[in-house]
């Protein structure tokens, strides 16, 4: 009776309805990027809302913390440059 009102699509369901990208924003930082589904070594019926907690931002990563991300939304293509520096 606890269940989210409106669940969120699992991983493969996602990526087979042409949104195999995932803009999230990290918690603490507030830098936006974007997550490829398909590479993903998750199970493909995990449920992307459950990702959240296994997201992490890479410049945070590199600072030693570990903030959950932040979904913002699944999409067709990424939204942000990635930022390797």
């Amino acid at each position: 009776m606890h269940e989210p009102i409106d669940p969120s699509p699992t991983i493969d369901q996602a990526v087979n309805g042409g949104f195999p990208w995932l803009e999230i924003r990290c918690a603490r930082c507030k830098t936006p990027s974007d997550v490829d589904l398909a590479a993903m070594k998750h199970p493909p019926t995990t449920f992307v809302h459950d990702l959240a907690s296994r997201l992490r931002c890479r410049k945070c990563a590199k600072a030693g913390r570990r903030p959950s991300a932040t979904l913002l939304q699944l999409t067709w293509q990424p939204r942000h440059p990635r930022t390797e520096s």
